[in-house]
């Protein structure tokens, strides 16, 4: 039996059990009048104080007949006769896009304080995956649900046709952000031959400001908690040591303080440990993916040999472990010596399982006299699919191309 996960209020439900949502047609069967719009005030305090009055007025939501349960198709309306396909989740009212309860979902946690680039990251994100990654995996990404979509294409236009860069994320005072739905296909082999395996990736991301103390990270409770995988992005700018070292070198301009990475990782705990998500040795079991960003900043502090220089080859569609096991050994390495290994420390007395990763989103860092714009020749990322694809690892979702016996036994304990 399907067990569907609500990718905005996160509530679990049967997937036979989801409501339906009249569409309010004209061509209902039963005298052809179609049904008035109702006022779903579920919905509208679920979304918050900015609806505006006009928008509670949707079409009538209606429980699934018993004679349906299971099937998963259309429901016809009980007033108008008028067949439907929209699915509603029985908690918030939030209409389902038609094929996101046809998969498993994958809800990953976007974590990072503000100005790490989080929503510049997932566009790029999701623009290597549709390319580059993709390609290497055979794997294909749509975007899911019309609100996705609409935001799918503006982004990508705002970043790779205009060169400028994504809004920062709207903070939860002013409403609720509602995540990026899409389906990711990779190949799959059975015993019936070859096919594909589809999973619908939830990416909700949270705003810096509420991540500025433990109070404001109340409102993202739920969503850390169903959540399959975290990225938390750490901007390595925002440690003193690395800011010293980076004052001299004649770079771009340092952005400002933000919450430090470790307060946001102890909030990030904190929360997880209130939905009780902890072991029986006390660490949380989630799989927390931390990943260096703007690494582009970084290329005066680090080696020639560095693995932070260039992507992952991906090789026959598999994750490489001794690449994966190169890049956080080199991670480690360098919180050490930034921040005497508080950081990485922290997170693993807090989490089981913990990956250390370095990106670049834009490969190259905005124009001085345009910070708002992405670099003139364009993102040329640098290993932004690697925490993701470590995650999906992790749920046995990618292949994994493992060491000899004596690399897996030197790295043992960080897969």
């Amino acid at each position: 039996m399907t067990t569907v996960i609500c990718p905005y209020c996160f509530a679990r439900d049967r997937a036979a059990r989801l409501g339906y949502r009249c569409l309010m047609s004209a061509t209902g069967i039963r005298g052809g009048a179609k049904c008035d719009p109702e006022r779903d005030d579920v919905w509208a305090d679920f979304k918050g104080p900015a609806v505006p009055p006009q928008a509670r007025m949707r079409g009538p939501v209606f429980d699934a007949p018993r004679t349906l349960r299971g099937s998963g198709g259309r429901a016809a309306c009980p007033g108008c006769g008028v067949p439907t396909p929209v699915r509603v989740c029985r908690r918030c009212h939030s209409d389902l896009p038609s094929d996101y309860c046809d998969q498993d979902s994958r809800i990953i946690a976007l974590v990072g304080a503000k100005a790490t680039g989080k929503s510049t990251y997932v566009t790029v994100l999701v623009n290597e995956l549709r390319h580059r990654v993709g390609g290497a995996y055979r794997a294909s990404l749509a975007a899911m649900g019309a609100d996705t979509q609409r935001r799918d294409r503006e982004t990508a236009a705002e970043l790779y046709e205009r060169l400028q860069l994504p809004g920062a994320t709207r903070p939860a005072a002013l409403g609720f952000n509602d995540p990026l739905l899409y389906r990711l296909s990779v190949p799959a082999r059975s015993r019936l031959g070859a096919g594909s395996r589809h999973t619908a990736l939830v990416f909700f991301d949270a705003a810096g400001e509420d991540l500025r103390n433990a109070e404001a990270m109340d409102r993202y409770t739920a969503y850390l908690a169903a959540a399959d995988g975290i990225i938390l992005l750490v901007d390595p700018l925002q440690l003193p040591s690395v800011r010293d070292e980076l004052a001299g070198t004649g770079g771009p301009p340092l952005p400002p303080v933000e919450t430090s990475p470790q307060q946001i990782a102890a909030d990030v705990a904190g929360q997880l440990r209130s939905h009780r998500r902890a072991g029986s040795r006390g660490r949380l079991s989630t799989p927390v993916a931390v990943a260096l960003t703007k690494t582009d900043m970084l290329r005066p502090l680090l080696s020639p040999q560095s693995p932070l220089h260039g992507n992952a080859s991906h090789h026959g569609g598999a994750l490489d472990d001794a690449d994966r096991t190169a890049v956080h050994e080199e991670v480690r390495s360098l919180l050490g010596s930034w921040d005497g290994g508080a950081l990485h420390r922290q997170l693993e007395s807090d989490f089981s399982d913990v990956g250390l990763f370095g990106l670049s989103a834009l490969g190259a860092p905005p124009p001085p006299d345009a910070p708002a714009d992405a670099p003139k020749s364009g993102p040329q990322p640098v290993r932004v699919e690697d925490p993701l694809l470590w995650l999906l690892a992790r749920r046995n979702l990618l292949p994994v191309r493992k060491q000899g016996r004596a690399a897996r036994a030197e790295g043992a304990g960080i897969a």
